[in-house]
């Protein structure tokens, strides 16, 4: 017998619309959105009946770049708990992501649906410490050897492609070639440059402090041509490039518009910089901070005795840290400018957080972070595109996932507010619905451990 909730009373976000409808309702038949309204609805015999009036429905968030191997079981939990019931990963080896996407699909693990890239294809350099290196990186030494590592991955069906720093112009070119469009390639770059990709047939870009970089900074502050994220160098000539440059130059005007006309995402992950845009020391005490998953804190803690500790080791590391050239907030500021100009362009901007491989913000609280510096950029409702139905068209998903409407999936959110007034009102979330099954945020982070490195003379605020 088919199972049915009727959601009354509702103000809805559908995904797609400038402003919420009132007086909606959503009917949900098992995992699925079996219809939706406006008005007096008539429940199916036997229904469940949720009254959401005053509040607002939504549907479910969507990162479209974690990295699920470096957060453990916690991590993952907190996705749900954040209201983000999709996720891509964005770089992991394919067995260890594919053991995930199947225990989450099973049920066996609590977390979002989970879409998969595989590794990052790099060059043959290796460009991560461990262990980053081993659980998320594979080098395509040349041109011909292409097939041989694409292949693989698209048997096993993977949802997308991913490009990586190190990797030369030529390969990229030809894995973007070899892939065909039968799935997604984004990348990270670095070597090879946006434009290049984007006129290649890229279908994202990430990072936008660090995939544009080369094509719209001073020529001074360019990386030169086989550069290092590891250096110290790099990371100053990335900010430095920043505050410098001139978006206004042909160069820029012209990757925007190729990328608008296209229809290449921006994978922002602007919450990476989110201490950049806090302060360090709101960071400190921002309330999200005790939920940083135990494996990530396990990890910054081996690295954090290595480098010599320090009392905020789970936020930052001595050596990566320090004194810094320029004004690191007028580059972060530059960046937010650069996602205006693209949306105004008419491009596609979608969020993602690199939840995983950073420490703070924490996985799915990370996104909301996201959102609030997107809505700096773009406003409000177009934030919350960025994270429904416009990830969920970058991903081609969009038959099963970001918005409310017949057919989709019954992912839903139910928010004690109005976020297409203040994304910040996304923190009022009071149920969240993955596939039709209710979940409770509270009771989620109610059973993840809490950061003993979280300072004692925490503020309130959060959840």
């Amino acid at each position: 017998m088919p199972n049915y909730i009727l959601f009354k009373n509702a103000r809805l976000f559908d995904g797609f619309s400038h402003s919420p409808a009132p007086d909606s309702w959503v009917l949900v038949k098992d995992d699925r959105i079996a219809s939706v309204g406006r008005g007096n609805p008539a429940a199916p015999a036997q229904a469940c009946v949720v009254d959401v009036a005053g509040q607002t429905v939504l549907p479910g968030l969507i990162d479209t770049h974690i990295h699920s191997l470096l957060m453990g079981d916690e991590g993952l939990q907190l996705f749900i708990a954040a209201g983000v019931t999709s996720a891509r990963d964005c770089g992991g080896r394919l067995e260890g992501v594919k053991a995930v996407q199947r225990a989450l699909a099973a049920g066996d693990k609590l977390g979002p649906r989970l879409y998969v890239c595989g590794p990052l294809l790099q060059g043959s350099v290796q460009a991560l410490p461990e262990p980053f290196a081993s659980a998320m990186l594979e080098s395509v030494e040349s041109i011909d050897a292409v097939p041989g590592k694409v292949r693989p991955l698209l048997d096993n069906e993977v949802d997308c492609i991913k490009l990586y720093f190190t990797l030369p112009t030529e390969t990229g070119r030809r894995i973007i070639s070899y892939v065909g469009g039968n799935v997604p390639v984004t990348g990270h770059l670095g070597w090879m440059r946006a434009s290049e990709a984007v006129e290649a047939g890229i279908s994202g870009l990430e990072h936008v402090s660090i995939s544009p970089f080369q094509d719209i900074c001073p020529l001074q502050h360019q990386w030169g041509a086989q550069p290092s994220m590891m250096s110290r160098e790099w990371g100053e000539k990335l900010r430095l490039g920043w505050q410098e440059a001139d978006l206004a130059e042909a160069r820029t005007t012209n990757l925007i518009a190729q990328m608008a006309e296209r229809q290449v995402a921006m994978g922002t992950l602007l919450s990476v910089d989110w201490m950049t845009w806090n302060g360090f020391e709101n960071t400190r005490r921002d309330p999200d901070r005790r939920y940083i998953p135990p494996a990530v804190l396990a990890r910054h803690r081996a690295m954090a005795e290595a480098l010599g500790g320090g009392e905020d080791w789970d936020l930052h590391l001595p050596g990566f840290g320090g004194t810094h050239t320029g004004d690191p907030r007028k580059a972060l500021e530059k960046q937010l400018e650069f996602c205006r100009l693209l949306y105004a362009a008419g491009g596609l901007i979608v969020g993602g957080t690199d939840a995983g491989g950073v420490s703070m913000p924490p996985p799915g609280l990370s996104l909301l972070r996201e959102i609030e510096m997107l809505a700096v950029a773009i406003g409000e409702t177009a934030a919350l595109r960025a994270v429904t139905s416009q990830a969920a068209r970058y991903l081609r998903k969009q038959r099963d996932v970001g918005s409310i409407a017949p057919g989709r999936f019954a992912d839903l959110l139910v928010v004690d507010g109005d976020p297409l007034r203040d994304v910040r009102e996304l923190r009022k979330l009071t149920a969240v619905y993955k596939g039709g099954v209710e979940y409770r945020p509270a009771a989620i982070l109610a059973g993840i451990p809490a950061n003993s490195n979280y300072p004692s003379d925490k503020v309130t605020g959060g959840y």
